[in-house]
């Protein structure tokens, strides 16, 4: 399957949102949406069951 085109999914997202952009802040905003679907991409990878977060802490034993 081809890579989506960034800007067409950007558009896409926008006017799912109801969100208008000034033309003047779209580059900054397209960077900030490119960041994200990297960041994206990255979350979307199976976690170890070692670094889980309900793993990841432990109650120190009260007394009994």
């Amino acid at each position: 399957m081809p890579e989506p085109d960034p800007e067409m999914e950007f558009d896409i997202a926008l006017a799912r949102a109801g969100v208008i952009v000034p033309p003047e802040r779209r580059t900054a905003m397209m960077e900030g949406f490119r960041a994200w679907c990297e960041m994206r991409k990255l979350l979307n990878e199976p976690m170890p069951v070692a670094t889980e977060p309900a793993f990841a802490l432990t109650q120190p034993m009260g007394p009994r």
